[in-house]
């Protein structure tokens, strides 16, 4: 088997939750470490994928848990809020990972918007992520998490948002 044909059995092993045969291939070739998927780092596939022991492995193993990667380019604690893995999620923010508030597509507030998890969006707002920035692009203009939830018909996140602004004087 050439690295790519590894890669590939590697990324259908961690997205299938065969986690055990996904380490000894990386084990075996150290140098698979290193290989950028379309998706991202192995850390992004194993957040997106939901497996928390595979993450683990991952950071063990010193992979770089901020590095910018995959659809969107941002870091595996966003990829992770966006499909609602809180222990993920609150994993990675324990070990260092940075809460990046430069795009929205980096921001893991604005992913746990997204995918709708008023539980991520809650710890991150709770670790001081900050919620008043606002970002203007392609698909927005000059909004914050607020609008985002609000546009996103995500009522209960909004509402969360509204309060928590509220409650800080930020804004009513």
């Amino acid at each position: 088997m050439d690295n790519k044909e590894r890669a590939v059995k590697t990324y259908d092993l961690i997205k299938n939750g065969d986690t055990e045969q996904a380490k000894e291939i990386l084990i075996t070739d150290k140098r698979l470490l290193e290989f950028i998927t379309p998706f991202g780092t192995w850390l992004h596939v194993a957040a997106r994928a939901g497996s928390l022991d595979m993450i683990k492995f991952l950071v063990e193993y010193g992979m770089d848990i901020n590095t910018n990667e995959g659809v969107p380019k941002s870091a595996p604690i966003a990829h992770a809020a966006s499909v609602g893995e809180f222990s993920i999620v609150q994993y990675l923010y324990d070990r260092g990972a940075i809460l990046d508030v430069s795009d929205s597509s980096r921001n893991p507030l604005f992913s746990a918007i997204y995918g709708g998890h008023l539980d991520i969006v809650k710890y991150l707002v709770q670790s001081g992520i900050d919620i008043t920035v606002k970002y203007t692009g392609d698909t927005m203009k000059d909004m914050d998490a607020y609008e985002f939830a609000i546009e996103r018909g995500k009522i209960e996140i909004a509402e969360y948002l509204r309060q928590k602004w509220t409650v800080n004087g930020i804004k009513a």
